[in-house]
């Protein structure tokens, strides 16, 4: 599962030096881990460097279906947020890729810098590690643009929900554009809405189509070793069309009925389980090493400055993706929100609180054990 770690010793030095209390020394960037093999952030502005693994955290948990990610990666992807004074590179962020494996991003950092932008670094860093571990480092690693857009119009509408209807209305609006345009879309050149709204249709017709995910990700497989784009598609989704006509039919069909339809985007089981547990587990430092915090323990330390702020992002985070969780799952999501607001309750309303909390996850995983066992036993009764 996601494990945030809040590291309060580094957060008092960084604090401490971020304001220059340490004299005569310059400001030092201070760690932060959104999991192990996953983001690493390094940040002179403690309060960014939060913000930033933070998003880096819901991107994992946002992509993990799109990007086919595994648990971990052997490395993580590093994320350095450089002050904006010593910034020198022509753009607002750069991904590296080194010989051996490492995928960092540098990203210019001020208080004035757009979430967009950290996001969009975010997910071209990931796509780019998933490339890396799929296939090494080579000359022939590719990161799609379109599937970029994709990846962050994804991430939007499955964080803010209401951000699905809003791309249905704009889209609306729009012809769907060329298939081999979208695929072949090459950095450098216009991003116009009919480009980057086209491509999340396209990732959630691909994976909308896609077996169990199988037909998708061997199509992801090859792009990200820069195979020619229609040809993967047609190698990857055997069956589905003939020829060119009937491909470009085939996409322009699925544009107008993911666009005409009135659903909001929903997290599966599985990456709301990995939600609320994130959510729910506290791994905070102690005398240099990290240590597990139980729930009802951090309840009780809900007036300590850095505990009482690190629920307040939680509650927001619960809050804000609360209307895409599986059902199964949005009773312990709410009650756990519940708990994280109390605010110098008794020692009763926080047992009552954490009680609440244990049993709507017990329900949740009861019940998402039991719908998945059936539709195993229906899928093996059809073979």
């Amino acid at each position: 599962m996601n494990r945030v770690r809040v590291l309060v010793v580094a957060l008092i030095v960084g604090w401490a030096v971020a304001r220059g209390v340490t004299a005569g020394e310059p400001a030092r960037p201070v760690l932060f881990q959104s999991a192990p093999g996953r983001f690493e952030v390094a940040a002179v502005d403690v309060g960014g460097g939060q913000r930033v693994v933070e998003l880096a955290s819901e991107a994992w948990l946002l992509l993990t279906a799109p990007l086919v990610l595994p648990e971990s990666f052997p490395s993580p992807v590093f994320v350095r947020l450089v002050p904006a004074p010593d910034w020198r590179e022509p753009g607002p962020f750069r991904v590296f890729v080194e010989a051996g494996g490492v995928v960092s991003v540098r990203v210019r950092w001020d208080e004035s810098t757009p979430e967009v932008l950290v996001r969009r670094a975010l997910v071209q860093a990931l796509i780019m590690r998933q490339a890396v571990a799929r296939h090494g480092v080579n000359e022939r690693l590719a990161a799609p643009l379109w599937l970029e857009h994709a990846c962050l119009g994804w991430w939007r509408t499955r964080a803010e929900p209401a951000q699905l209807d809003a791309l249905r209305q704009a889209s609306a609006r729009l012809a769907p554009p060329d298939l081999v345009q979208l695929l072949t879309w090459q950095r450098g050149r216009d991003e116009p809405p009919q480009l980057t709204d086209g491509s999340i249709w396209l990732l959630t017709l691909l994976l909308a189509e896609s077996n169990k995910g199988a037909e998708w990700a061997t199509l992801l497989h090859r792009l990200l070793v820069g195979e020619a784009p229609a040809a993967a598609l047609a190698a990857s989704f055997p069956a589905r069309f003939a020829n060119e006509l009937d491909r470009e039919r085939w996409w322009q069909t699925g544009w107008h009925t993911l666009v005409q339809a009135r659903v909001l985007p929903t997290i599966d089981a599985t990456g709301s389980r990995a939600e609320i547990a994130e959510r729910a587990r506290f791994v905070f430092s102690r005398a240099g090493n990290d240590v597990m915090v139980p729930l009802r323990e951090v309840l009780a330390r809900g007036t300590e400055a850095v505990v009482q702020a690190e629920m307040e992002r939680r509650v927001a985070a619960l809050n804000r993706v609360l209307p895409s969780l599986h059902p199964f799952y949005r009773n312990a999501a709410i009650s756990l929100a519940e708990a994280l607001a109390l605010r110098d309750a008794s020692t009763g309303k926080q047992e009552a609180a954490w009680v609440a909390f244990e049993r709507d996850w017990a329900d949740a995983v009861e019940l998402a054990a039991a719908s998945s066992a059936a539709l195993d036993a229906l899928e093996t009764k059809r073979r």
